[in-house]
């Protein structure tokens, strides 16, 4: 909501109010999908014994001996390459579809953000190996798949895996 919210004072007021309706209404229906899908997804799942949710980065690095961590600065980076969640596993499935209701009013304020092209800052990544950890920016990345993006402007922090 923050996003529509700056949209709304960055010019899209009262005389761009079609413009907002419409970038309202076109989240809402990208917001049906994406939670369309992600019910048809997590249903697949289970019916053919594949993992539905996000990987944790505790999981991730349980088993190896990680060593310093250090950052790479601002990159873009495939959206398919961003598998897992510091923290937030549970409130988006392994695709980025929402799985929790409360996440509706942040998603459609993001979603309106993007219909109205708003800049909308870098998430933040932990890469461990060839994967990435979201730490910041689920719903960006949700909304990005959703519209079709294949890239997403990120800031990466590395975490260096010992042999």
């Amino acid at each position: 909501m923050l996003y529509y919210l700056q949209a709304a004072s960055t010019g899209f007021n009262c005389d761009h109010s079609a413009t907002a309706q419409r970038a309202s209404r076109a989240a809402r229906q990208l917001y049906g999908r994406a939670w369309l899908s992600g019910c048809l997804s997590r249903i697949w799942a289970s019916l053919t014994g594949q993992p539905s949710h996000l990987l944790t980065l505790a999981e991730a690095t349980a088993t190896q001996n990680v060593g310093s961590c250090y950052s790479t600065g601002w990159q873009l980076v495939p959206i398919e390459r961003i598998q897992g969640s510091q923290g937030r596993c549970h409130d988006f499935d392994r695709n980025f579809y929402p799985r929790r209701d409360h996440l509706k009013s942040r998603w459609l304020g993001v979603a309106a953000a993007q219909q109205l092209g708003v800049a909308l800052p870098p998430v933040e990544l932990i890469q461990v190996g060839d994967i990435y950890f979201v730490r910041d920016g689920h719903h960006r990345i949700s909304v990005a798949k959703a519209l079709g993006q294949l890239e997403i402007n990120a800031e990466v922090r590395v975490r260096e895996i010992k042999n």
